[in-house]
């Protein structure tokens, strides 16, 4: 082969190789469009669903609300009640810590990073199983009722269910408001702390409820009250002892504050 053939054949070869490339692109252009029209389309099914989220006005929402999906690339020109706008914002948001637990617990693997929206439409097709419901009722508690139970009762008791467990956590909630407030509190910031976009944008690690509790305590050694403890100040702690290896030394509820205001 000479050189001018040797050219030839590389240019041809290049522009195969761009050509390729951009019809590969445009296939997954293709691909993507078609799989969020789908999504939207769902989204709009569990929107007029009269056993969906029922709390929700059915009402239709004002043209200046409607401009506002176009910042989350979805072109509607209906108008669209609050039911639908809520399912339609959830397929840019990701599944709750709840749907993971559902997904993953029923090993649908390939859904444990889906949005809300689909979460939410596929866990209404497992849950449309009688089975399904059973199982999940009957399934051993999770860490955090159990850490509730811990929490309200200070003892667990062996061989509950979830259904059970979760029975007894709001029983001890009636009987103690007060206490069930303060556990309520707790799960959230552990929730909050623990949240995967919290800890990428703080690059922190996940954190075990024992070590959860200790950034607690010490965020109430300063004096605040337990309804007052924010997300900030314990990822304050974390961020802190995440990066040197130490809590940080007792100080002031000032000095907490001072220090969220940076995280």
């Amino acid at each position: 082969m000479n050189a001018s053939n040797e050219e030839g054949y590389l240019v041809t070869l290049l522009t195969t190789l761009f050509t390729l490339d951009l019809v590969e692109k445009k296939r997954r252009e293709l691909q993507a469009t078609t799989e969020r029209q789908q999504q939207v389309e769902i989204a709009f099914i569990l929107g007029r669903s009269s056993t969906s989220n029922s709390a929700l006005e059915t009402k239709h929402m004002a043209h200046e609300r409607l401009e506002r999906l176009e910042e989350l690339g979805i072109g509607v020109s209906d108008e669209l009640t609050e039911k639908e706008l809520f399912h339609l914002r959830g397929l840019t948001q990701p599944a709750t810590v709840r749907q993971v637990e559902i997904l993953k617990h029923f090993k649908v693997q390939r859904l444990l990073s889906a949005n809300k929206t689909m979460a939410n439409y596929y866990i209404r097709k497992i849950f449309s199983d009688p089975v399904n419901v059973e199982e999940w009722q009957q399934r051993p508690p999770t860490s955090r009722i159990m850490q509730g139970l811990l929490f309200m009762n200070g003892r667990l008791t062996r061989g509950m269910t979830q259904y059970e467990a979760q029975i007894k956590l709001k029983q001890s909630g009636i009987e103690h408001p007060a206490r069930y407030r303060e556990w309520k509190q707790i799960e959230h910031l552990f929730l909050a702390v623990n949240d995967q976009v919290t800890r990428q944008r703080n690059a922190t690690r996940k954190i075990t409820w024992k070590r959860f509790y200790q950034y607690y305590d010490e965020v109430l050694s300063y004096g605040v009250t337990a309804d007052e403890i924010s997300v900030e100040m314990v990822l304050v702690l974390i961020v802190s002892h995440q990066k040197n290896n130490a809590l940080l030394p007792a100080a002031s509820v000032t000095n907490v504050n001072t220090l969220s205001a940076t995280v």
